[in-house]
């Protein structure tokens, strides 16, 4: 049995050679210059931008791909963004405000290749003050847990996140 699942593992990680997942048509880096950004500054000045975490990974030879996503500033649903189901998320990628105080919310989504996966919403930041011409990243960190018997384990995943200066690296929020 265990060779088996030894194979199958290693039939798995051949498969799937060194691609990468992709969730829908979400970038794997946050850098890449095809990100593209909402402006909801209404042409300010130097405006502020936050980009929002995305990681692809593997695990045991599975492709994953865990971002966030903005769905919603100052109280107003971005347009399409948010949890459509169980397994469809919407939302944006990097987004520029005008320089301020900012509510900004966001969802949290681990997907991967073989099809399985899910995500949270209502993470984000309450009244974060946006400095013009600086550049903000929202990101996270989780705690993998086992919980249940052993019939019926189920895996739990905690999500904190947070905002971090790009620049500088530290964390500004909160």
């Amino acid at each position: 049995m265990i060779l088996r699942w030894l194979g199958i593992i290693a039939l798995l990680t051949f498969a799937s050679g060194c691609s990468n997942h992709q969730y829908k048509t979400y970038l794997g880096n946050v850098d890449d210059p095809a990100i593209e950004i909402l402006d909801l500054s209404n042409g300010a000045a130097d405006a502020p931008v936050i980009h929002f975490d995305t990681v692809q990974y593997r695990d045991v030879g599975i492709p994953f791909h865990r971002l966030l996503l903005a769905v919603q500033v100052d109280g107003a649903r971005l347009p399409h963004a948010g949890r459509h189901s169980l397994m469809n998320f919407s939302g944006y990628q990097a987004i520029r405000l005008a320089p301020g105080k900012h509510t900004i919310e966001w969802c949290w989504i681990s997907m991967n290749k073989l099809g399985t996966g899910g995500g949270i919403c209502g993470l984000g930041v309450n009244d974060i003050e946006l400095e013009a011409g600086k550049r903000y990243l929202a990101t996270w960190s989780t705690a993998t847990s086992i919980k249940g018997p052993p019939q019926r384990e189920q895996m739990e995943i905690k999500v904190s996140s947070f905002v971090l200066d790009r620049d500088t690296k530290q964390q500004v929020y909160p």
